[in-house]
């Protein structure tokens, strides 16, 4: 496992200023949802929005910050991430209802949770959220989606701190989102979202989640250490299509191999590394461009340092 030399040095420029949690060289693999990676140099896990917004405040310009949030559609690299990972925790994870028909969502609520919510209060248009993985804070960021059904079209406004602990409100019209993509800047941190649906009986809504979840369950590897849809799917065509009919099943690279259930899905069989992974997806990149002409697009968040990737 890497180790960030100078770790204690970064942690000591927040010492006895910030409430919130503080680990140096912090073992990512712990919470990948691939279980790879190397080491956060600094871990941060804010007490509450004060201690945030301080933390951003008195942060050194020169000093990277990552946000991480579920670190389900996320792959970390093997020597880690320099400077300080943010995580939110129990303070960024509510949920309250602030109309008959809409819902603030703090950043670090599960996504699935937000359905369970809405299910109680009968609130329909939000079930697609069931079968997202990770966090609402990431899901807003990337427009995730689902079953013909995206964050941009439940989202009213988000609330987000910058990098110099200013907060400040977005309205879904100050958003460009496309798809699985928006142009929130990374130097952003979402902190909660306010999201509409609209009353419906709840047996409707119980009937969208159990069917949502059916088909989930028999077409995706969900009990494997995945970090989800690998590749975005170009215009008009399905990326698992692209990857079956190119001859890519067949593909690894040490543990990592393309899920025999879901083709645009990488596995982790037991031990593999981030690299094996990166490499993997980089050889199904490579030939499903030389028998469609497609270029696929990573989904899948690439963060950190590593070795180079050499096909």
């Amino acid at each position: 496992m890497n180790h960030f030399s100078d770790a204690d040095k970064l942690k000591a420029k927040f010492d006895g200023r910030v409430t919130g949690y503080l680990h140096t060289n912090y073992p990512l693999k712990k919470i990948s949802w691939f279980r790879v990676g190397g080491s956060a140099e600094l871990m941060f896990k804010p007490k509450d929005l004060t201690d945030l917004k301080k933390f951003m405040h008195i942060k050194p310009s020169n000093v990277p910050v990552t946000v991480l949030g579920g670190a389900s559609n996320t792959l970390i690299r093997d020597h880690g991430i320099p400077g300080v990972v943010i995580v939110l925790g129990r303070a960024f994870n509510y949920i309250k209802q602030t109309a008959v028909d809409t819902i603030e969502c703090g950043a670090a609520v599960p996504s699935k949770k937000i359905s369970n919510f809405v299910l109680k209060n009968n609130l329909g248009g939000l079930s697609f959220l069931n079968t997202i993985p990770g966090t609402f804070g990431g899901a807003v960021k990337m427009n995730s989606g689902a079953y013909g059904a995206e964050v941009a079209d439940i989202l009213i406004s988000a609330k987000f701190i910058d990098d110099r602990g200013n907060e400040f409100d977005s309205n879904l019209s100050d958003i460009c989102y496309g798809y699985r993509s928006s142009n929130i800047s990374d130097h952003m941190i979402c902190i909660s979202a306010t999201i509409k649906g609209s009353i419906v009986n709840r047996e409707e809504i119980i009937q969208e989640i159990n069917r949502h979840k059916k088909h989930r369950n028999s077409a995706q590897p969900v009990k494997e250490r995945t970090g989800g849809s690998t590749f975005k799917n170009p215009i008009n065509v399905k990326a698992w299509k692209l990857i079956r009919d190119a001859g890519c099943l067949g593909l690894s690279s040490g543990d990592a191999v393309i899920s025999g259930l879901h083709a645009n899905f990488i596995i982790n069989r037991g031990n593999a590394t981030a690299h094996d992974i990166e490499l993997l997806g980089e050889k199904i990149k490579k030939r499903v461009k030389e028998k469609t002409g497609i270029d696929l697009e990573w989904e899948i968040r690439r963060i950190g340092n590593g070795p180079k990737v050499e096909l």
